[in-house]
């Protein structure tokens, strides 16, 4: 039923812009009350081979044990092995007055959304975004609502990376949040940012303790774009008797550094502590450092190679839960090829190969192995 909603809605909001589009002469843009109202589509579709088959798992998704074919673990994307797939798919209206207001609601769906919105009200999981963006001056201005998140190098939307999939650490990071953001312009390049959000990758507040961000982005278009930010909030469970807070200190730090036209060098750097209360005092740790490299061989082809290491041997990291004596522990490797006949569509070849320090993946009979990998072929366009 609620499948059909969706389905209805999308369709009912593709009717609507076409009507108020018609008469401009982009299909995507139409002036309306002194702004300009758009719409936003975007796709990822791919086929994956890995050596996932059929077997009997504990389901975090459904929260139940379920016979399957071709599941993977420790993943948002590629979910499923073997298999033609929906990475991530949304559709996106706005309305926007220039340095006066923004309204924007984005609905999506895809394995991404079924992987990362498992802690959320069902009605809540359809919703991309529904934010407000106010300008109280040109270079200060807020957002409220439910947004993307700034945390986290690679973002949900393939396209925007490097790479067709992500790094594992990916999937831990903030893929989106809810609550009120302050930007302060203070010059053409550099940007602040304060948050004030329901938690760690929350729509509804798991335990009624906000938690506060910082961040701050350079950007100088064509020679490199650097963003850092920093999140502090208490992660401590809403029936915790034990201990009253658990807090979570985490960094993020990424440069896209341009070398001539052709190359782009994009290093990474991850960083979490956790306080333990629960099992003994102190902290736990999480450290995670990559670097992707992309060299574009012409117009329309490039090759991209990525390399990442996670060390997270206290399993404080829920999406990448063991339950091994080390812990997660992994390096890994991606090379992709890309072509791209035109800027809205990427087609991508992509192999990729980890290893952890215990066996925690799953081969094609079920064991527990220490390596990881799959292939994909996928295509991502966004209008």
């Amino acid at each position: 039923m609620k499948e059909k909603f969706l389905i209805s809605l999308c369709i009912l909001f593709l009717c609507f812009d076409s009507l108020i589009f018609c008469q401009n002469e982009s299909l995507l843009e139409k002036k309306l009350a002194g702004g300009i109202v758009s719409l936003g589509i975007y796709g990822d579709f791919g086929y994956v081979i890995g050596p996932q088959k059929d077997h009997t798992y504990y389901d975090f998704i459904s929260k139940d044990s379920i016979y399957d074919f071709g599941r993977r673990d420790f993943t948002s994307y590629p979910l499923y092995a073997n298999s033609f797939s929906m990475a991530y798919g949304y559709l996106q209206t706005q309305f926007e007055i220039e340095n006066k207001l923004k309204l924007r609601i984005a609905f999506h769906a895809g394995h991404i959304v079924d992987a990362l919105y498992t802690e959320e009200m069902q009605s809540m999981k359809w919703i991309r975004e529904m934010s407000l963006t106010y300008y109280f001056h040109k270079k200060i201005f807020a957002e409220i609502g439910i947004f993307p998140s700034y945390y986290g190098a690679e973002i949900v939307l393939s396209k925007e990376n490097l790479h067709a999939t992500r790094a594992y650490i990916a999937d831990f990071t903030p893929d989106y949040e809810a609550g009120i953001r302050l930007h302060f312009k203070a010059t053409e390049k550099l940007t602040f940012r304060g948050f004030l959000l329901n938690g760690w990758q929350e729509i509804k507040d798991l335990n009624g303790k906000k938690a506060i961000g910082l961040g701050l982005n350079f950007s100088n278009p064509k020679k490199i774009n650097f963003d850092w930010h920093l999140y502090f909030g208490d992660e401590s469970p809403l029936n915790s008797t034990i201990k009253k807070t658990k807090y979570r200190f985490y960094s993020n730090s990424y440069a896209k550094i341009f070398v001539g036209k052709r190359l782009i060098f994009f290093p990474v750097l991850d960083f979490v502590l956790q306080e333990n209360g629960f099992n003994h005092s102190g902290f736990d740790f999480v450290v995670s450092p990559a670097a992707s490299v992309r060299y574009r061989i012409g117009k329309n082809y490039g090759f991209a190679g990525r390399y990442e290491y996670l060390y997270n041997p206290n399993d404080i990291v829920p999406e990448l839960k063991t339950n091994s004596p080390n812990g997660w522990q992994s390096h890994s490797f991606t090379a992709t090829l890309e072509f791209s006949p035109i800027p809205q569509i990427i087609f991508r070849l992509e192999g990729r190969y980890g290893f952890n320090k215990d066996a925690v993946f799953r081969n094609s009979i079920n064991q527990k192995v220490k390596e990881d990998y799959y292939g994909i072929l996928s295509f991502a366009f966004q209008l």
